[in-house]
C-alpha cells in the first residue's frame, strides 16, 4: 500500500478493476478467435484453448463408440473459412457433421457451461 498526500493508504488495483481490464482485452477488435481444442470435451474435460481464424466442430458416428466430437481452431493460413460459409453441414460420403463458426469466442462448443468455464479459465490466465 502507498500513502497519498492526505495520509490515506491507497490499495493496489482492485479485483474489479482487474476484471474490467480483462474484459477490455477480451473484447478487443482482432482477427483471432479463441476456441476449444480437443476430443469429447463435454464428457472428459480434457480440452485446451487454441486461437485461429475460425472454430471447427466435427461430429462423427463411430460404430461401437457412438457419437464423438472433435473441436479445434482453423489457422489463418488454411483459408477454409473463406470458401465455406458458417454453419453446419453433413458430409455425404462419411456422414460426419462439420460446423464452422467465427461469430463469437468458443462458438465450437454446444454447452453454455463449457463456454462459461472456458471464459473463466481464460480470464484467470490473463490475471
Amino acid at each position: 500500500m502507498t500513502n497519498t498526500p492526505d495520509g490515506h493508504a491507497r490499495a493496489p488495483m482492485s479485483v474489479g478493476v482487474s476484471l474490467f481490464l480483462v474484459l477490455i482485452i477480451m473484447c478487443r477488435d482482432s482477427h483471432q478467435m479463441w476456441c476449444l481444442d480437443g476430443s469429447d470435451c463435454e464428457t472428459s474435460d480434457t480440452c485446451s484453448l487454441c486461437e485461429g481464424a475460425a472454430c471447427l466442430r466435427v461430429q462423427r458416428n463411430q460404430p461401437g463408440r457412438g457419437v464423438t466430437v472433435a473441436l479445434t481452431c482453423l489457422p489463418h493460413d488454411s483459408l477454409i473459412h473463406t470458401y465455406h460459409p458458417e454453419g453446419c453441414r453433413t458430409e455425404l460420403s462419411s456422414g460426419d457433421k462439420l460446423c464452422l463458426c467465427s461469430g463469437r469466442e468458443f462458438c465450437n462448443t454446444s454447452s453454455r457451461q463449457m463456454m462459461s468455464i472456458g471464459l473463466l479459465v481464460f480470464s484467470l490466465f490473463l490475471l
